[in-house]
């Protein structure tokens, strides 16, 4: 059989994590600072889900030859589904609200119209295995993100509530020596003690 099966991967856990524009990124398999919010429980079947668009156009000689296709205006979008109402979950979506959150699950305040610009730094985590074999995979935005869609928010009597949401990624300004702008950093390895 061709293939190494080290490379297919099946996660048991995830995380999203949301930082401020400052935070500080952590190094390869390091715990995430203070200024990195958990959004709580996720949904598990929806998993994370990236999309990339791209623009293309082709261009025909006459007779209907091909001769190029030019593309251009890449966008990378992740998604994911949340099950809790939290405060980063209600600063994602409703960016710019007065609510207040408790530890135990109650919350109150005002919402407002949210702030449609608002930006932060995005990560998401998958882990499986435990102790020695323990693998953890990070994709962190380099740059900042942004809540591309606020999907519907589900509540009902057989299945517990829910949000999809999508967040755009914005790359890097493109580096003057290489030429390329960064969407974000990637880590697969061993899971350190408190990732």
């Amino acid at each position: 059989m061709a293939g190494n099966p080290n490379n297919a991967s099946v996660w048991a856990y995830a995380d999203v994590y949301i930082g401020s524009m400052d935070a500080e990124i952590p190094a390869d398999g390091e715990d995430f600072g203070p200024d990195w919010d958990a959004v709580g429980l996720l949904n598990g079947d929806d998993g994370f889900s990236e999309t990339m668009d791209v623009d293309s156009s082709d261009h025909f000689a006459w007779g209907g030859i091909l001769v190029a296709t030019t593309r251009s205006n890449f966008k990378l979008t992740r998604s994911f589904t949340a099950f809790e109402d939290n405060q980063t979950i209600f600063d994602l979506v409703y960016a710019g609200h007065d609510v207040a959150f408790s530890g135990d699950g109650s919350y109150s305040g005002d919402v407002h119209v949210p702030d449609l610009q608002a930006r932060f730094k995005i990560a998401f985590v998958t882990r499986s295995g435990t102790g020695s074999d323990a693998q953890i995979k990070r994709v962190i935005s380099k740059n900042y993100a942004q809540v591309e869609e606020r999907g519907d928010a589900q509540e009902s009597e057989t299945e517990i509530s829910s949000r999809a949401i999508t967040v755009a990624i914005y790359p890097t300004e493109e580096d003057p020596e290489t030429g390329k702008s960064t969407l974000f950093s990637v880590y697969k390895g061993p899971l350190i003690s408190g990732s």
